[in-house]
């Protein structure tokens, strides 16, 4: 039970440490871009500890293209996260959940328990609360904050895409290179984006990097601790709503990003849609 509420602190941590950076002005690609040279570090010395690993082509290519996704999330994180505050960007990263469900019933050919048909109709009206909602820090949803949170729920729901595909492979035992590759890609396509960006390099937002990847080593490592004490379906369900119970109340208490009746009612109903989406 430690190791799941160490996931689910270490996984909320994320979203609270880039929002913290965000408001503290700091520079948000130095902040990323430190973020994933540490979690890659990490994970390549850990998979290089007991001499150079026979790494499976299916590694490499699947976590090269986690690793895009992952990128390309958090980039497209900056923007809504700035406009409509860490608790509602959280509730929708939680629900793209829905996207790898989906390629589920397409792509492997599995069944809905009704449950979860149950959870994904939730789902759907959640994410119609978190839209209607106005007492947001972003105040009115303009098209381009929809066309923003649809971008980030799509991308996110292609980076939980890649973890369910790389579960099918049953190479658990190469996940250190996997993870290692997959953050390894996110590092430089962040590194692309800084240094075509006007850079603003400080100790403050390589400190924040640096706890940023921190978060993301203990939630992984945490993660895999927990699935090996728990099954998924308890891990999963309680983790994810965790985060957006943990996220929504720090930034409620921390920053007063207080959402309004609509998106608190969102969250929690997110947060009872993830909860049933992943019983199975």
């Amino acid at each position: 039970m430690f190791a799941l509420i160490l996931a689910t602190l270490g996984s909320a941590g994320f979203g609270i440490v880039v929002r913290a950076s965000q408001r503290r002005e700091l520079d948000l690609l130095t902040v990323g871009l430190v973020n994933y040279v540490v979690a890659a570090a990490f994970y390549v010395a850990w998979s290089l500890g007991a001499g150079p690993p026979e790494v499976d082509p299916r590694t490499a290519i699947i976590g090269s293209i986690g690793g895009v996704f992952y990128a390309g999330g958090f980039l497209l994180m900056l923007g809504p996260m700035r406009w409509r505050g860490l608790g509602i960007v959280s509730a929708l990263l939680g629900l793209s959940i829905v996207i790898p469900l989906a390629a589920s019933l397409v792509i492997w050919r599995e069944t809905l328990v009704p449950i979860q048909t149950l959870g994904v109709g939730l789902a759907l009206l959640a994410i119609q609360l978190l839209s209607l909602d106005r007492n947001a820090i972003g105040g009115r949803l303009t098209w381009l904050m929809a066309l923003g949170l649809g971008g980030l729920f799509l991308v996110n729901g292609g980076a939980f895409l890649i973890q369910k595909w790389y579960h099918t492979t049953g190479l658990s035992t190469q996940r250190p290179a996997y993870l290692g590759y997959l953050f390894g890609v996110a590092a430089v396509i962040v590194l692309i984006a800084w240094a075509i960006s006007e850079r603003r390099v400080s100790v403050s937002s390589i400190g924040w990097g640096t706890l940023l990847g921190t978060c993301n080593v203990v939630a992984n490592i945490a993660i895999l601790a927990a699935l090996d004490a728990l099954p998924g379906a308890i891990v999963f369900p309680v983790m994810q709503a965790g985060i957006m119970i943990v996220a929504a109340g720090f930034a409620a208490i921390a920053w007063r990003e207080q959402p309004g009746r609509l998106g608190l009612a969102g969250i929690a109903l997110a947060a009872a849609a993830v909860a049933l989406i992943n019983v199975a």
